[in-house]
């Protein structure tokens, strides 16, 4: 299946980090395609530094619930720490969208439940996914106007 994977940072060396958050998920799952990464300022949360963001299109051939489990299992290995709610952290990793799936489950909703309304995750998954329709609507996904969110030069 067609899973398109946000990847967050704003502590640390984030662009080191998300390209090592990057390089592990491409040891368990086939990359097609790489985001830009994107300077984005926080949403909610505590005062804190901006992110970077980025995205894959991965091929993953387990169960959804197993590369959510593989995700975190990535984060905690990078040094994230969920302490506050919607806080600083070394690295982020959602599963935002799958191709034809919806999920609705206590640890996991695809598409992400807020993706619709966040610019600094739509953008980069559209980089990757331009052809992503919400599978809710059967709409594509359109990235929000924000100001807060700019293109960087560098690829994951």
């Amino acid at each position: 299946m067609r899973v398109a994977i946000g990847l967050g940072a704003n502590l640390g060396d984030r662009l080191a980090t998300l390209r090592e958050a990057a390089s592990r998920i491409g040891r368990l799952a086939s990359i097609v395609r790489r985001s830009h990464v994107w300077e984005t300022a926080p949403v909610g949360g505590p005062e804190q530094p901006d992110f970077f963001n980025a995205a894959l299109l991965v091929e993953w051939r387990e169960t959804p619930i197993a590369l959510l489990d593989a995700l975190m299992h990535i984060e905690a290995d990078l040094g994230r720490v969920r302490d506050i709610r919607n806080g600083p952290r070394t690295i982020d990793l959602d599963v935002l969208w799958i191709e034809g799936l919806v999920i609705d489950e206590p640890r996991l909703v695809v598409p992400h439940p807020r993706l619709h309304l966040r610019a600094f995750a739509l953008a980069p998954m559209l980089e990757v996914a331009p052809d992503a329709v919400d599978p809710r609507s059967g709409e594509r996904f359109v990235v929000p106007t924000d100001p807060g969110v700019r293109l960087l030069t560098d690829e994951l």
